[in-house]
C-alpha cells in the first residue's frame, strides 16, 4: 500500500505525562453544600409552621403590649404606661407568685405519685396485658373533653355530692363539708389528678427499657434494693420523669378552668386573670400579663432543660 494511503497512527501517550489529581477537597465541600441544602429543604415546612403558629402570634402578643386602652378604644401606639402599671401593681405580682406556687406544689405532687405509679406498673405488675390495661385506665381520661373532666368534680365533691353524702350517711360528718370544692386545696388535687398521666407513662416507659439484668447484677453484688433505685434505676428513668413534668409543667400554665371550676376563683392565677381582663376588652394588660405568663413557663422549662437534655429522649 502506498505510503500517503496509510492511516495515521494513533497518537503516543507519553509514560511521564502528569495525571489530573483528584480535589479530594473540593469534593467534600460539595458534599457538605448537598447535605445543607438537603437539610434546608427538609426543615423548610417545620420553619414556616413555627414561623407561622408560633413566632408572629407571639410577636403580636409582645407589640400589642405596647399599646394603650383609652376607655374601649385601643390606641396603636408604643406606650411603655401598660407595663409600668403591671410592673408596679403589687396584685399582678402576688398573681405571679400564686402562679409560680400553684406550678411548683402541683409538679412536684405529679413526680412523686408518677415516678411511684409507673415504677410500680415496671417492676411489680410482671404481665403485660395488666400494664397495658392499667395504662389505658389512666389515659382514658384524656378521651374525653377537658372540660367535662372537670365538672364531673362537682358532682363528686360538692356539698351535695357523692363524698359529702356518703360521708354524713355513715356517720363520719354531721353536715356536707365545704373541704372538698372551691378552695386551693381541691383546685391543686385537681390539677394533679389531670395531669399525673403525663409523668407515669414516660416513667414507666423509661423504667421498662432497662434491662433486668442490670437490676440483677446490682443486686448480687450487694446493693440493698433502694440503692439499686437511687444508683441504677431513678439516673436511667429521670429523662421520663423530667419530660412528663415538661409537658405537665406547659398545661399547668395555661390552665384557667381547673381555677374557676374548682377553685372557684378564690385562688386566682395569670391565666384566668389574662382571660378576664381580655373579654374586658383590656388588650395591652392582656397582653404584658400573657408576655409574663410566657417568661415564667420559659424560666421553668429551662429549669427542666438544665436538669436533663431532653435532646437525648428525641
Amino acid at each position: 500500500m502506498p505510503t500517503s494511503m496509510r492511516s495515521p497512527a494513533p497518537p503516543r501517550l507519553a509514560r511521564d505525562a502528569p495525571v489530573p489529581a483528584v480535589d479530594h477537597a473540593a469534593r467534600l465541600r460539595a458534599r457538605a453544600r448537598g447535605r445543607r441544602c438537603e437539610t434546608a429543604l427538609l426543615l423548610a415546612p417545620a420553619l414556616l409552621w413555627v414561623v407561622v403558629a408560633v413566632a408572629i402570634p407571639l410577636g403580636m402578643i409582645v407589640w400589642v403590649s405596647f399599646w394603650r386602652a383609652d376607655g374601649g378604644t385601643l390606641v396603636h401606639t408604643f406606650d411603655l404606661s401598660t407595663w409600668k402599671s403591671v410592673v408596679s401593681d403589687g396584685a399582678f405580682r402576688s398573681l405571679a407568685w400564686q402562679t409560680l406556687k400553684v406550678v411548683v406544689i402541683v409538679l412536684a405532687i405529679v413526680a412523686t405519685v408518677g415516678l411511684l405509679s409507673g415504677y410500680f406498673l415496671a417492676r411489680f405488675v410482671r404481665s403485660r396485658r395488666l400494664q397495658t390495661l392499667l395504662l389505658m385506665l389512666a389515659i382514658l381520661p384524656f378521651w374525653t373533653s377537658y372540660v367535662i373532666r372537670i365538672i364531673t368534680w362537682q358532682p363528686l365533691f360538692g356539698n351535695r355530692g357523692v363524698l359529702n353524702w356518703l360521708l354524713t350517711t355513715t356517720g363520719i360528718l354531721k353536715e356536707p363539708a365545704s373541704a372538698f370544692l372551691y378552695n386551693q386545696t381541691a383546685m391543686i388535687f385537681a390539677m394533679s389528678s389531670l395531669y399525673v398521666v403525663f409523668v407515669i407513662g414516660p416513667v414507666y416507659w423509661a423504667l421498662s427499657r432497662i434491662d433486668d439484668d442490670v437490676v440483677a447484677a446490682s443486686r448480687s453484688l450487694g446493693a440493698s434494693a433502694w440503692q439499686t433505685f437511687w444508683r441504677i434505676e431513678f439516673p436511667l428513668a429521670k429523662g421520663g420523669l423530667v419530660a412528663g413534668c415538661f409537658f405537665a409543667a406547659i398545661f399547668l400554665f395555661g390552665d384557667y378552668a381547673t381555677e374557676r371550676l374548682i377553685g372557684g376563683g378564690t385562688h386566682p392565677a395569670l391565666a384566668g386573670t389574662i382571660n378576664a381582663i381580655a373579654g374586658s376588652g383590656q388588650w395591652p394588660t392582656a397582653a404584658a400579663l400573657s408576655v409574663v405568663l410566657l417568661a415564667l413557663a420559659a424560666i421553668v422549662l429551662g429549669v427542666f432543660m438544665k436538669i436533663h437534655d431532653l435532646r437525648r429522649e428525641l
